[in-house]
């Protein structure tokens, strides 16, 4: 028999699974959509959530400062400097340093995505100067107000931070 000494990393105490994807959990991403968070990686300054958009919606341009992946899991995307489409089951990597405009494709009218984001975005204008930056810890303010004013509470939101 194989004894495999305990972890801080495998005790299933240490984490609060959560499964559920309510309604209420979703909040407004300006006219866009809405966003679901899934994680918020505090230590390592990530965060994983669902991007879920209908319309001609377009998410300003932006530069990662880390590699971003993104699963579709309905509709179709793509951005605006690059002529491919994400559709249902496709997987995208965007490598640090990565410069995009995200949009909904036209034929599909909407999108719902999965992505990781593993680092800070700077939103730049169209000469390429930075107007604005996101990072795990503005999200998670963001997130934290939503809850609040909608009543989950600090326990859920505890539950989505590592």
């Amino acid at each position: 028999m194989i004894n495999i000494p305990e972890s801080p990393f495998t005790r299933p105490e240490m984490f609060s699974p959560d499964v559920m994807i309510d309604d209420e959990k979703w909040y407004p991403l300006g006219k866009l959509g809405k966003v679901r968070p899934i994680l918020f990686d505090v230590s390592n300054g990530g965060w994983i959530s669902i991007l879920k958009a209908e319309g001609q919606g377009t998410i300003q341009r932006h530069r990662h400062a880390s590699p971003v992946t993104g699963w579709t899991l309905d509709g179709a995307w793509g951005y605006r400097e690059y002529d491919w489409v994400a559709r249902a089951g496709s997987f995208v990597y965007e490598p640090p340093g990565h410069i995009h405009t995200l949009y909904i494709d036209p034929e599909a009218g909407k999108m719902t995505a999965l992505f990781h984001v593993h680092g800070p975005l700077v939103y730049l204008d169209e000469a390429g100067n930075a107007t604005d930056y996101d990072d795990v810890f503005l999200r998670l303010d963001r997130y934290a107000k939503y809850c609040r004013e909608v009543g989950l509470g600090d326990d859920y939101l505890q539950s989505l931070i590592r």
